[in-house]
């Protein structure tokens, strides 16, 4: 029977429409592929330090008009001051909303509002009632702001009632400890939001806020041209010793010395479109084997009134000052891991599993960065290791149904498999994590295959920009699926989700690497596989001499690599200080080793570090069984330490009304521009389609394509094996 293609009554009419057809499919897919609107985002992700004005009969954009931010690191800590300086260049009274990324280690402790001489500090409140003390100090025509936690590293700040012309400054501290990998130092502050990506019939994700307000469709906002939004940095360092070297990795910098002390400014202002990285390394002997701060009590005095009552200068203003009825001991502790020579006979055979995000948010230079990590990565393997290759956006693909051997023939074969990806489609991240970690449930479930893989060990790298928005149920996947594989996370691009990254490298026992540009990937590729060929302590655990064990966190400890330091924020009562005791395994063997406490330094704020340890540790393992139960503790120490958290939040409220009541505001979204290097649509600020079905559809236009042509074909009597038949007159 023939194909219905290929009947008599199928004719070149019939031809020219599957042709046509063919073409229109073809045509609609590669327009959907790169300008349509990301629909797997949600509207109110895409946004950073803008401030939206919003009046009864129009809608003025305004957008920051400086950002400075200052930083004061002394020795291993840093205070950090965000300071965003707007102004209302309208003639009425105006409400507004920005958003903008904080570092996910801050702990954010305080807010001030400044408008003209007046100083408005934050009082921290339970979520929902900042939220409606905010509300109602609106509504009485009184100035205020509310800062708030949408995400670990994201957060928004609304403002009320700003008169015409008038300039308004928020300013927001937190505390945090400088990273110190490699005998490098290093801190690192975002400027800039990827837009996340969420999953189609994602119900079990953690609930956010919305990030910024919806639009009305009845009202047209005044749009002004797009101005880039720009950033000054300051930074001031005591080392405590003098340094090596310097530098910052992706920004033009101003720096100046003096014994000890350091300087770093920017070389002008510099637009707020990719992360800052700052490194500096000490002379050798100058580095440390281990580093203890502490504190007496707490910074913050406990203020169980909630009322906003008049000061002289400052509106509910909080001192950061230690409280005199806590007597507790705050500890941060780091430990060095003692130096280990890796011989070939420790070296263990591994079975690599590299997995690449391949979505629409890594395209431009991110999917270029990570193709040529995945390169490094295979130049690193040895014979006695095997591998596999992972690639995910909307669907997940493999090299091999089960992992190669890491001989020539194979590797050649993966670069060519590497050669091929593109960036397109969603970020499914969940079906990649269930295919590289299935392999470690599979293995404890049969005897055989676990005894085989005993001696090898299973490493998952994970590339990413981490542009997700199911954080929560991509943990709990790890948490239940890890087995004995170990998670690293490579962060791709220059403003990846460093939140998600590090927390999933947490759970995974593994370490989170940072590339910000294609000349980083060599050495740091190969810097984190030679590195995490042999852990070199394993199983840590910390107790006191007496066999009880501190008030730490985080309370599980990954295992640690070669100058990598261990940190702990520990709790205790200053009448029971006494000497730790750190230990775990070397090459199998025991070994510890006791903190004495010789050597403390005293510092401010390490109470909101050890506070703002054990919140992550809380919700890191919160899910749908423990949510209520993890929600009011994390309410009650941020409280308790006077932190914005996703259940508090820090508002001001200036107690004299300064504006007639007004209507309801009128709420708009604003896009921002995107990180550097993020191809976007041309006229347009948001990121490739990521969730189209462009494949499909081009699919379905080749194929229509091709039976149009197999007709034409077959109507010429073209095609094999066809009888050419010659019509006479008779």
């Amino acid at each position: 029977m023939r194909p219905f293609f290929l009947m008599p009554h199928f004719s070149v009419k019939h031809v020219y429409k599957l042709l046509c057809f063919g073409l229109l499919f073809v045509i609609y897919a590669c327009v959907t592929r790169a300008f349509a609107s990301p629909s797997g985002y949600q509207d109110n992700d895409i946004s950073q330090g803008t401030l939206v004005y919003s009046t009864q009969n129009q809608v003025i954009q305004a957008l920051a008009l400086d950002t400075q931010v200052s930083m004061d690191v002394s020795g291993l800590l840093n205070r950090v001051t965000v300071k965003q300086v707007f102004i209302n260049d309208s003639d009425q009274w105006v409400n507004g909303r920005y958003v903008f990324p904080l570092p996910e280690n801050a702990a954010v402790d305080s807010m001030q509002l400044r408008i003209g001489d007046k100083i408005i500090a934050g009082k921290i409140q339970p979520k929902k009632q900042a939220l409606q003390t905010f509300e109602t100090a609106k509504k009485q025509g009184k100035q205020a702001s509310l800062l708030q936690q949408q995400r670990r590293n994201l957060f928004s700040s609304d403002v009320a009632n700003l008169a015409p012309h008038e300039q308004l400054i928020v300013e927001i501290s937190y505390q945090q400890q400088v990273e110190y990998r490699d005998g490098m130092f290093s801190l690192r502050f975002p400027l800039a939001i990827t837009p996340r990506y969420n999953p189609q019939g994602d119900h079990n994700s953690e609930p956010q806020q919305q990030t910024m307000p919806s639009s009305h469709s009845d009202v047209k906002p005044i749009v002004q041209a797009h101005s880039q939004l720009m950033v000054n940095m300051q930074v001031n360092i005591d080392a405590g010793f003098e340094l090596n070297s310097l530098n910052s990795l992706y920004h033009p910098i101003k720096q100046s010395s003096h014994g000890h002390y350091y300087n770093v400014s920017f070389a002008g202002k510099q637009i707020a479109d990719r992360d800052f990285v700052l490194q500096w390394q000490a002379n050798v002997g100058a580095l440390p084997q281990a580093a203890t701060f502490y504190q007496t009590g707490k910074t913050h005095v406990t203020d169980n009134s909630n009322d906003f009552t008049d000061a002289k200068n400052v509106a509910g203003a909080e001192q950061r000052q230690a409280n005199p009825v806590d007597n507790n001991l705050y500890s941060l502790v780091m430990l060095m891991p003692p130096s280990v020579e890796v011989s070939e006979q420790h070296l263990i055979a591994r079975e690599l599993i590299l997995v690449i995000d391949t979505s629409g948010s890594m395209s431009g230079q991110s999917i270029i960065q990570a193709k040529q990590a995945l390169q490094f990565a295979l130049a690193g393997l040895r014979d006695i290791d095997s591998f596999n290759i992972i690639e995910f956006n909307s669907d997940v693909s493999m090299l091999s149904a089960t992992p190669l051997p890491a001989n020539s023939r194979n590797i050649n074969r993966a670069n060519r498999f590497i050669q091929s990806l593109d960036a397109n489609g969603g970020t499914e991240m969940r079906g990649a994590l269930q295919t590289a970690l299935v392999d470690s449930v599979q293995a404890q479930q049969n005897d055989q295959t676990a005894k085989h893989n005993e001696s090898m060990l299973r490493q998952v790298i994970f590339m990413t920009d981490g542009a997700v928005g199911n954080e929560h149920e991509l943990y709990q996947l790890i948490s239940n699926q890890l087995g004995d594989s170990r998670l690293f996370t490579v962060g791709i691009g220059s403003a990846p989700n460093s939140d998600f990254m590090r927390r999933a490298a947490t759970m995974g026992r593994g370490t989170f690497t940072y590339i910000g540009d294609e000349a980083e990937v060599q050495q740091k590729i190969e810097q984190l596989l030679h590195k995490i060929e042999q852990p070199v302590l394993t199983n840590i655990g910390l107790y006191y001499l007496d066999g009880s064990v501190p008030d730490y966190w985080p309370t599980t400890i990954s295992d640690l690599y070669q100058n990598e330091p261990l940190w702990v924020s520990i709790k205790s009562a200053s009448h029971q200080q006494q000497p730790i005791i750190v230990s775990g395994n070397i090459n199998g063997q025991y070994w510890q080793q006791q903190l004495d406490f010789d050597d403390n330094q005293a510092a401010k704020g390490i109470d909101l570090l050890w506070a703002n340890a054990q919140i992550t540790s809380l919700e890191l393992y919160k899910d749908s069984s423990n949510r209520q139960r993890v929600d009011k503790q994390v309410e009650a120490l941020g409280i308790l330490y006077h932190l914005v958290t996703s259940q508090t939040s820090l508002v001001a409220v200036d107690v004299t009304p300064v504006n007639p009541l007004i209507d309801s505001p009128i709420d708009v979204q604003l896009q921002n521009h995107l990180p550097h290097g993020l191809q976007a649509a041309p006229s347009s600020q948001v990121l490739p389609q990521t969730g189209t079905a462009s494949r499909l559809w081009l699919l379905i236009g080749f194929s229509l394509l091709g039976l149009g042509l197999l007709h034409y074909l077959w109507l010429r009597q073209r095609l094999p094996g066809q009888v050419l038949v010659i019509e006479s007159d008779d």
